[in-house]
């Protein structure tokens, strides 16, 4: 099957209101990601305007990087963008289990890079969360993925669209406007995730080091004025207690996973 200019090679995922394939360019064979628009609903297909509108606008490498925005007769609205090899970190610990402190450290001071450039640019992303962060190993990179709940220029009247209820800070609940540090907020949730602890209820594991537990805890704090309000202030803390707790700022394996004690 083609999409205009893109050969759809497979499925990788669908919802609700859309679906995502694998694909490449018919003459250049570029591989590529490419989302489709499936309600036909007006209300719907404005949002994914809007999101590939916010697509266009960003530049990073722990971004997808945009690459066509297509309205056709057959399939409705498409998004191209850059394929991402790797896998979302919710299947990666569902699959092999909780992630090492070190490792988490660096996943989310990728991710922090990202949204510092994002809140620069005046877009919250507004739906941090395990399965919207690619780990592409080779590259040693955390790619954030999914704008369709983005947000550029919020303002006091702007209201969240939406969120996944164990990522999603509590002023979106409260009829407040998302602001960078409700992605912070996200990415804590996400942290906890990671190292096996529950998201909901935001109970970290007991075997997470004190000084970045205590780093999470600040991140999670249910006043967004209380949190930190500079995603790269955050990552710059990292580097911080990395050095403090590991003696180095750079992992040497690859990617470890959590050690549990056998009782």
């Amino acid at each position: 099957m083609n999409i205009g200019e893109y050969e759809v090679l497979k499925k990788i995922g669908e919802g609700n209101f859309g679906r995502t394939f694998v694909g490449r360019h018919r003459r250049l064979g570029i591989p590529a990601c490419i989302k489709q628009e499936r309600t036909g609903d007006p209300a719907y297909m404005a949002l994914f305007r809007q999101e590939a509108l916010l697509l266009a606008r960003v530049h990073h490498v722990s971004l997808p990087a945009f690459r066509d925005y297509l309205e056709l007769p057959d399939f409705g609205q498409i998004i191209v963008m850059s394929f991402v090899a790797g896998e979302d970190l919710r299947k990666k610990v569902e699959a092999e289990g909780p992630i090492d402190d070190e490792h988490i450290a660096w996943i989310l001071q990728r991710t922090l890079e990202a949204l510092s450039y994002l809140h620069f640019q005046g877009i919250v992303h507004c739906d941090v969360k395990p399965e919207n962060i690619i780990l592409h190993l080779k590259e040693h990179n955390a790619v954030l993925v999914d704008f369709g709940l983005g947000i550029a220029n919020p303002t006091g009247k702007t209201l969240a669209k939406g969120g996944t209820e164990a990522y999603m800070p509590p002023e979106f609940g409260n009829g407040l406007p998302p602001i960078p540090a409700s992605d912070i907020y996200s990415l804590g949730k996400t942290a906890i995730f990671l190292a096996g602890g529950d998201p909901y209820t935001g109970t970290i594991p007991k075997d997470m080091h004190r000084e970045f537990a205590e780093c999470i805890r600040t991140m999670i704090r249910k006043d967004p004025f209380a949190r930190p309000q500079d995603a790269r202030a955050v990552s710059r803390a990292l580097t911080d207690i990395r050095r403090r707790i590991f003696g180095r700022t750079e992992t040497i394996e690859l990617f470890k996973l959590r050690e549990r004690s056998v009782s």
